[in-house]
């Protein structure tokens, strides 16, 4: 019987130890298929890993680690800074409309009334007093002392103003208040100054009232004449004669071309048929009649600019 063979079989090896009887090949046999099927879970033969087709295409685990800490290293992505949006570009003006700085303001239609002043300032020397109290302007602020020149308008050693209780000088009382429009005559005062004198204090304050106003429409007006015997017969100096102003109105029209203000040319409104200041518009061959006052507001009610018109021209 089987049963039979195999046990004589086994009895009968003795192995090395001859007193025995215990069957140790069985046991061997089973350790060994015991040992295989481990193996076989694992991976591992009889001479190493088993090669299999996704052993191949594997990455070695100290390729893994490599790569794992080449990534961690790498710094991290910086956020873009985000992208200022242009500003857009001004449409230019029609042809036509846009503003050439350094020439003579065209009539424009009056101003619907006088309330568009109410954010205006006046400044100058007593031509300008003259304007606030006989021309019948009654809007708009008026800064003027009758002995201003270019000279003490932003020196800190001529203040006639008075700012909330302290003294200041003509261009700090702009700092008041932001105005839509900043008016300018000066120069009747610097007439015994030689005329280069005057240029470069003239470009110094209006290069001083720009930056205490930068978005107000700023108007430079030409000096009205003078009549020249009225003035001798009250015994003003020689030097106020139309030669110098002339001269300074030169100054004036170049600087309003170089510095961009609106040039208006009030002189020709005083200028009779001999180029002169007639007679009976003048008090003293200076200073204007009560009427002559209200030309000069009827003048400034049909010349004036729209801002977005003046800024526009400014940037082309």
């Amino acid at each position: 019987m089987p049963s039979m063979r195999n046990h004589r079989s086994y009895s009968s090896y003795r192995g090395p130890s001859r007193g025995g009887g215990f069957p140790l090949l069985p046991v061997l046999a089973a350790v060994a298929m015991v040992l295989l099927a481990v193996a076989a879970v694992k991976g591992i033969g009889p001479f190493g890993a088993f090669h299999t087709a996704d052993a191949e295409h594997s990455v070695p685990p100290s390729q893994d680690t490599q790569a794992d800490a080449e990534v961690s290293s790498l710094p991290e992505a910086e956020t873009p800074a985000p992208t200022e949006t242009p500003e857009p570009t001004p449409e230019p003006l029609p042809e036509g409309e846009q503003y050439v700085f350094g020439e003579f303001l065209e009539e424009t239609e009056p101003v619907p009334d006088d309330s568009v002043f109410d954010n205006a300032v006046f400044l100058g020397d007593s031509r300008t007093e003259g304007l606030q109290a006989f021309s019948g302007l009654k809007h708009g602020t008026f800064r003027w002392d009758r002995g201003m020149n270019v000279f003490r308008a932003v020196s800190e050693d001529y203040q006639v103003f008075e700012i909330d209780g302290e003294p200041a000088n003509l261009v700090e009382c702009l700092a008041v208040q932001q105005y839509d429009a900043v008016y300018l005559m000066l120069g009747i005062n610097e007439m015994g100054y030689p005329v280069s004198s005057y240029q470069s204090a003239l470009y110094t304050l209006l290069d001083a009232i720009r930056e205490a106003q930068p978005e107000a429409v700023l108007y430079l007006q030409t000096m009205p004449p003078v009549n020249e015997t009225v003035c001798q017969s009250n015994g003003l100096g020689e030097w106020l004669n139309n030669a110098n102003v002339d001269a300074f109105n030169e100054v004036i029209r170049q600087a309003a071309k170089e510095k961009q203000w609106v040039l208006l040319d009030t002189a020709s409104i005083y200028r009779g048929e001999d180029g002169t200041l007639p007679e009976d518009r003048t008090s003293d061959g200076v200073h204007f009649t009560f009427d002559g006052y209200g030309i000069w507001a009827r003048f400034l009610r049909c010349h004036w600019m729209d801002r977005d018109r003046y800024l526009q021209s400014r940037t082309n």
